[in-house]
């Protein structure tokens, strides 16, 4: 039974003005046309691609006024160019499908695993957060993506998942393919077309350190990040006549991933992610690279050109007419029956919609709301180490803990909520699964204030800073000394609702033997990060194992909607934010 299971039980200016062909392409033709009484005419002939990566659940996007179904969209311009044959587009993604946007969180990745079947996907990268909620419950155990129930019936799910340099315990990992070759049709002026085939090969960047420890490292995962993987594989491919192409579909930025590849490869493109930026280039020896933004906010494209010769052989030409589209938002809503229809694909409409019903309760429940921006901008003088955002889910994980002090990580802010021109804004249920998407447990620590200071040390290191990023509770002002090939912060003082506690290296009275309750993620709790130049590693690590840890068992999206509900009800409806810095640079 699948994650979506229970949910389930419980209730893409006109197309862009885009075709990724030329311009020669017939609108009519017909597969085959231009080869009665004869083979195809030998010449050139065009396969074209698209790319979409870091989709991270949006299936669609909800802003303050609409709906907005960019998946659909997106997918409706893969029909445009299938309407000749189903096999007349390469469609492949980076990665990152299913955590982030609140409708996937809530349905266990359903509408995206889904909607990538009903569009044909020939394969996707396996992402660093396709880790998040157990690699085994969004994988299935051919490496493809999960199987799914729709309209009462369970579709077996083909897309295959690509990583060649993902290992477990020193051997391939089986949750992944090194690669696949998948056979497409060109098409020439004529229309006529040719076979051609694609190798499609896997590859990740050394996503480890983003990923929580105990559901990557603690569990065997590891990734050799030494190109020759991938070289290696093409070589093979292209040289035994097994492919007439190889692409490398990787879960790292485009541009690096092709520097590491370097010159000396038979690789004929790469498709990157990861770093959700839109890039479209090639390298100084003719390697061109894609890479196709994030959240369906936009996708890649470009044409793959072929030559037939004479002799009936098929040979790789070149990569041409890359561009980013952008997925318009006047074009993706759908807010009456018909609207958009011909820039929307009906099948994953269809899924969307459904989606929509399935998590409606969630997505409409009010919690309560605010009235300050939940920004990720950063707050004056607080040394990029506070936003509103970032004070808001401390606060909402010390009040799960109990705690007086708690800490999240920058990496796992993962989203905002702008009042706009509004001087308040509601919060739902659904909000909540945005703002902690990953379903860590909060784990709460009984310390002493001495103790609480090694945290507070190991969070002025380069490492521990990464983890350790942001806090409330307590205000800590520091100051931080550039070394040239690194920079580490010193503690000044601490000041304990507006007394100071320890200052200058020196406690004040008793406070070191105080009692604190400290309260922070499952992923800061076990992340075994020593930082490379001081060589403090992270004290939470050592204090699992001892009676100074003493809860691990609250979920944060649940528990934050527990506790958001009660605030609400005590104060009106009001969600309070801290706009303060307690990280405060001198």
């Amino acid at each position: 039974m699948k994650p979506f299971s229970f949910i389930l039980a419980s209730a893409l200016l006109l197309v862009s003005c885009y075709k990724p062909v030329p311009d020669y392409m017939p609108g009519g033709s017909q597969e085959g046309q231009g080869q009665q009484g004869g083979s195809p005419t030998p010449g050139e002939y065009v396969l074209p691609l698209i790319q979409t990566t870091d989709i991270h659940g949006y299936v669609v996007y909800k802003d303050n006024s609409a709906v907005h179904y960019r998946l659909a969209y997106i997918a409706d311009k893969a029909e445009d160019l299938r309407r000749n044959g189903q096999d007349r587009l390469l469609l492949l993604d980076g990665g990152d499908l299913y955590q982030g946007a609140s409708i996937s969180n809530l349905m266990s990745g359903w509408p995206i695993y889904a909607s990538m079947d009903k569009m044909g996907y020939d394969a996707v990268a396996l992402g660093n957060h396709e880790f998040d909620w157990d690699i085994d419950t969004i994988v299935d155990s051919d490496a493809t993506l999960p199987d799914y129930e729709w309209k009462g019936s369970v579709r077996e799910n083909l897309v295959p998942v690509l990583c060649a340099n993902l290992y477990k315990d020193g051997e391939r990992a089986a949750c992944a393919r090194d690669y696949v070759v998948v056979e497409k049709s060109a098409v020439n002026k004529k229309g006529e077309t040719i076979k051609v085939k694609i190798g499609i090969i896997g590859f990740a960047v050394n996503y480890a350190g983003s990923i929580m420890a105990s559901k990557f490292s603690g569990r065997g995962y590891s990734i050799n990040a030494d190109s020759n993987i991938v070289k290696e594989i093409a070589g093979r491919l292209e040289s035994s006549g097994e492919c007439d192409a190889t692409i490398v579909l990787a879960h790292g930025e485009a541009d690096d991933v092709t520097a590491a590849i370097g010159w000396d490869s038979k690789i004929d493109l790469v498709l990157g992610g990861h770093s959700h930026r839109t890039l479209s280039g090639e390298a100084p020896w003719g390697l061109a690279y894609l890479q196709g933004g994030r959240y369906c906010e936009h996708y890649a494209s470009c044409n793959l050109n072929f030559s037939l010769e004479r002799t009936g052989k098929i040979l790789f030409k070149s990569v041409d007419g890359m561009q980013i589209h952008q997925v318009y938002p006047n074009l993706d809503r759908h807010d009456s029956p018909g609207q958009n229809a011909e820039n929307l694909s009906s099948d994953v409409l269809e899924i969307s919609e459904f989606a929509m019903q399935a998590t409606a309760q969630a997505q409409n429940e009010i919690l309560g709301h605010i009235n300050v921006d939940a920004s990720t901008y950063y707050i004056y003088n607080s040394g990029n180490r506070a936003s509103n955002m970032s004070n808001w889910m401390c606060d909402i994980i010390r009040r799960i803990g109990e705690a007086d002090v708690a800490f999240v990580n920058s990496g796992g802010i993962r989203t905002s909520f702008p009042l706009g021109s509004s001087s308040s804004r509601d919060i739902t249920v659904a909000n909540v699964y945005e703002i902690f998407p990953f379903g860590n447990t909060t784990y709460v620590y009984k310390l002493t204030y001495a103790d609480l200071l090694k945290v507070f040390e190991y969070s002025m290191t380069s490492g521990g800073q990464s983890l350790f990023s942001c806090m409330t509770g307590i205000d800590c002002y520091y100051s931080v000394t550039n070394y040239g090939s690194y920079t580490s912060g010193k503690v000044q003082s601490l000041v304990m609702d507006g007394t100071v506690i320890y200052q200058s290296g020196r406690w004040i009275g008793d406070w070191a033997s105080r009692p604190v309750t400290l309260a922070v993620s499952e992923y800061l709790a076990t992340t075994e990060r020593t930082d490379y130049y001081t060589n403090i590693a992270n004290p939470l690590i050592k204090w699992n194992e001892s009676e100074k840890m003493v809860g691990n068992s609250q979920v944060d999206n649940d528990s934050a909607v527990r506790v958001l509900r009660a605030e609400a009800a005590a104060s009106g409806g009001l969600l309070w934010i801290d706009t303060a810095a307690h990280f405060i640079e001198q």
